[in-house]
């Protein structure tokens, strides 16, 4: 039997099985197709071309050649006879390579570490006083400041006859603090208090970061980063429920993150900066609800649907053992807290790295992905909301659009001339344009009359320009305008954004604003009234605040009330790390912050219709 996957120019040859449809089977052979649905049928972003042989269509047999190819969504489509050719065009893969923030910016902290070394010499048993081992270490161990209420796992136990032989009665003992106890993560002979390592990690719904720790240096010593393989599967947080809920993964999904993603970030911190994994003793992990749920194999599907409950919002600590994590075997691991089924830990870890809940005047952050989360603070008061804002910032459903990725546009300006002008990543040919690069293009739109209010295109202005496209849609004609010339593009066609680009980017602005004028009218405020802005994020990092405030999806504070923090997830595992009270005040932070559900909200709807228009009918917010 030869099934053939076409890819570029390459033949990939899989073994059928006819229960199997041609995404998984792709999928068994590393070949990742894009499933923003989770396999249910309805994103129609798995396309491929169905080239030579027999299917079976949902219920529907079918039989092509070459000369008469069939398109197909690979979720739904088996191959039924004893050869098939399948072409998986480009646009239907998932892109594994992109632009992933790994840096943060903190304000101050307390370097306290909750993981701890000691060298102990422990007295040798003799005759008048017959104290066991264990009764002996603790009473060097509690001579040690802060050091009480000490619970030691079988398995370290076991090491302590041996350590005390192989270092003649001087050990070394790894203490985690825990609440109000410290476990004990390992028992050395000898002096080992030079290596003691922690890593911080932010497991993203795309990508996850991970930053390894010398505690004895107070510094991350290396980074690395891998997209959440998850994705395989499907790639939001919607879709991924679904596929629980449609296909049983619930366990597929653990593994995608822990044995696929997070353990082999931790492989290749530790051989590339010489650390063993038993000496890395401790682990902090930062995310959404939803990707903490399926880390730790808990059911989400309940996150899914009214009223959006989560099975945990305050998951604690663990032992390594008990996750499956590849650091020392009894190393802790501790899990940021959410606050509701979409306001998450890495939200929590935002709050916590920015000081928001310290703040006495009305400040304001912002996390902008496929959800827009945002949470207002004043005197130590919080309220958040998260938005819906959909895909459109990532690219997604886009003519052109794509992540940050090689290839994409990121930032577009027109001179005083009115001539174009790209900032591509990677400095090759365009291949799309990602949300910074759309945003800056409606933001210069507006201010040069290429847009107008609503969002449409000047055909005047793009005739002068000679920037005028034509998109071809099921029997319409949509304007759009040439973003890159085919000399700069490596498509076999101009760069464009179309007018149903802009107008889905305006559906997305629309949501995150009137999501933050809800906030802004419980407490009687006005965006004037904002003090400090604050920033998280991917695209909050990448992206041109005016340009943002321009267009309506930020609001127009002065440049200097501004701040960007960069990846806050991360940085908030990173602080559990350093700081002995991180995760208790994180823990208080998560429980104080009240949770507005805007569909509940009768004035959300009046805000979002507003905020349709560039860049907002309300003149008065503008």
């Amino acid at each position: 039997m030869s099934i053939i996957l076409k890819i570029y120019r390459k033949e990939i040859e899989v073994e059928n099985h006819p229960d199997k449809t041609i995404l998984d089977l792709a999928r068994n052979k590393g070949i990742f197709i894009t499933s923003s649905c989770g396999g249910q049928g309805k994103c129609g972003r798995c396309l491929v071309n169905l080239l030579e042989g027999r299917f079976l269509i949902g219920d529907k047999e079918i039989i092509t050649s070459g000369s008469r190819p069939h398109k197909a969504l690979s979720c739904r489509t088996r191959v039924k006879g004893e050869h098939a050719v399948i072409e998986i065009p480009q646009e239907s893969l998932i892109e594994l390579s992109g632009k992933i923030i790994d840096d943060f910016t903190l304000k101050y902290y307390d370097y306290d570490p909750p993981t701890k070394k000691y060298c102990l010499h422990v007295p040798q048993a003799v005759l008048e006083n017959q104290a066991s081992d264990r009764q002996r270490m603790e009473e060097e161990i509690v001579k040690l400041p802060s050091i009480k209420n000490i619970q030691i796992p079988l398995q370290v136990l076991q090491k302590l006859p041996d350590a005390l032989v192989q270092g003649d009665q001087t050990i070394t003992v790894t203490l985690g603090c825990i609440n109000d106890y410290w476990s004990m993560i390992d028992i050395e002979s000898g002096d080992t208090t030079q290596i003691l390592y922690s890593i911080a990690v932010d497991i993203g719904t795309t990508t996850v970061v991970g930053g390894l720790i010398d505690l004895n240096r107070e510094e991350i010593i290396g980074r690395a980063s891998l997209y959440n393989q998850q994705m395989t599967v499907a790639e939001d947080v919607i879709s991924r429920i679904s596929s629980i809920t449609s296909h049983k993964e619930l366990d597929l999904l653990k593994s995608l993150v822990i044995d696929e993603t997070i353990n082999p970030i931790i492989k290749y911190l530790g051989s590339t900066y010489n650390v063993k994994s038993k000496d890395i003793s401790r682990i902090a992990l930062s995310g959404n609800t939803v990707m903490i749920h399926l880390l730790l194999g808990l059911d989400p599907q309940s996150i899914g649907k009214v009223p959006f409950q989560p099975v945990i919002k305050k998951p604690g600590s663990f032992l390594a053992t008990d996750i499956g994590l590849e650091i020392a075997s009894h190393g802790i691991v501790d899990i940021m807290p959410s606050v509701s089924g979409y306001i998450g830990g890495d939200i929590t870890s935002d709050i916590y790295v920015s000081k928001l809940h310290e703040e006495k005047e009305l400040s304001l952050l912002i996390d902008i992905g496929t959800n827009g989360e945002i949470v207002m603070c004043e005197n130590g008061n919080m309220v958040a909301c998260s938005t819906a804002a959909g895909p459109a910032f990532e690219g997604y459903g886009l003519y052109h659009g794509c992540r940050a990725t090689k290839g994409a546009i990121e930032k577009i300006v027109f001179d005083n001339e009115k001539n174009i002008e790209i900032k591509i990543i990677g400095d090759n040919k365009a291949s799309g344009i990602c949300g910074t690069g759309v945003i800056d293009f409606m933001a210069e739109g507006l201010r040069i009359g290429l847009l107008n209010q609503s969002g449409r295109l000047n055909e005047e202005l793009l005739k002068e320009l000679q920037l005028g496209y034509i998109i071809k849609d099921n029997g319409r004609n949509i304007k759009a305008c040439i973003i890159a010339r085919n000399e700069y593009s490596a498509l076999n066609e101009p760069i464009v954004i179309s007018e149903a680009d802009i107008s889905k980017i305006l559906q997305a602005k629309a949501a995150v604003y009137a999501g933050i004028k809800v906030l802004l009218e419980m407490q009687n405020k006005t965006w004037r009234d904002i003090n400090k802005l604050i920033l998280t994020g991917g695209f909050g990092k990448n992206i041109n605040p005016g340009n943002a405030a321009s267009i309506g999806l930020l609001p127009p504070v002065p440049a200097e009330r501004v701040e960007v923090i960069g990846n806050g997830s991360l940085g908030g595992a990173y602080l559990a790390l350093i700081e002995s009270d991180a995760i208790n005040t994180m823990n208080e932070i998560s429980a104080k912050i009240d949770v507005i559900e805007l569909n509940m909200q009768e004035n959300f709807q009046e805000h979002y219709i507003d905020a349709i228009f560039l860049p907002n009918r309300n003149k008065e917010d503008f």
